[in-house]
C-alpha cells in the first residue's frame, strides 16, 4: 500500500512539476500591442471570449472612434518586414449578434520591435545588407543584440529571431540566435 501512495505521489509531483513550468520560445507570451501606420493602438484581447467570424478571433482590439469595436481578425501575414492584417469594423446586428460592415488589409512595414526581453529594435532598413553566418540583420537593438532574417507571424502575433554580436578582432560573429516573441511591433 505504501509503495502505492509514493507512486501516486511521485506521479502528481511530476504532472504539477510539468504543469508549472515555464514556456520558453517564441510561444511565451503574445504581441500585445500593434502601433498602425495612423498610429491607432490595437491591444492584444487575451484568450477569454472575444469576437469570432468564420473561426478566426478578433485577437487585437483597435482604439476607435466613437462607435462599434474594430481590430484585427486573426494572426498576420508576414514576408520579409512587410506585415499584412485583417482589420475589420464591427457593429451589432438586428438580432443582437456582431457583424462584421467592413473588413479591408492593413499593409505596413514593422519598422520598430520590443522584444519580450525588452530591447527596443529598429529596422536597420529595407535594404540592409550586412549578413553573418548567412542570415541578413534586419533590426539593430539595443547594445549588441540583433534581429536577424524575417518576421515570422502566426496566431499570437509576431516572432523575430534575435541574436548578439560577438566581435574578435576584425572578424564579427552571431552569438546564440533563436526565436522570440515580439511585444509590440510599430507598423509604418
Amino acid at each position: 500500500m505504501r509503495g502505492i501512495v509514493n507512486v501516486a505521489l511521485l506521479a502528481a509531483v511530476m504532472v504539477l512539476s510539468a504543469a508549472c513550468a515555464p514556456r520558453v520560445g517564441p510561444q511565451n507570451g503574445v504581441t500585445a500591442t500593434v502601433v498602425l501606420p495612423s498610429m491607432e493602438r490595437c491591444l492584444h484581447a487575451g484568450f477569454g471570449a472575444t469576437l469570432a467570424f468564420a473561426g478566426d478571433r478578433l485577437a487585437w482590439t483597435c482604439e476607435s472612434p466613437v462607435g462599434a469595436p474594430r481590430g484585427l481578425l486573426g494572426g498576420p501575414s508576414v514576408s520579409g518586414v512587410d506585415v499584412d492584417w485583417r482589420l475589420v469594423a464591427t457593429e451589432r446586428g438586428a438580432a443582437g449578434a456582431f457583424v462584421i460592415t467592413n473588413e479591408e488589409t492593413l499593409q505596413g512595414r514593422a519598422v520598430q520591435l520590443v522584444l519580450t526581453t525588452g530591447e527596443t529594435c529598429v529596422l536597420a532598413g529595407s535594404d540592409a545588407t550586412t549578413v553573418l553566418d548567412d542570415v541578413r540583420v534586419t533590426y539593430a537593438c539595443t547594445g549588441d543584440i540583433v534581429v536577424v532574417g524575417d518576421l515570422i507571424g502566426d496566431a499570437d502575433g509576431l516572432v523575430a529571431v534575435r541574436g548578439t554580436l560577438r566581435s574578435n578582432g576584425a572578424v564579427t560573429r552571431l552569438v546564440d540566435p533563436r526565436p522570440i516573441r515580439v511585444s509590440s511591433v510599430t507598423l509604418q
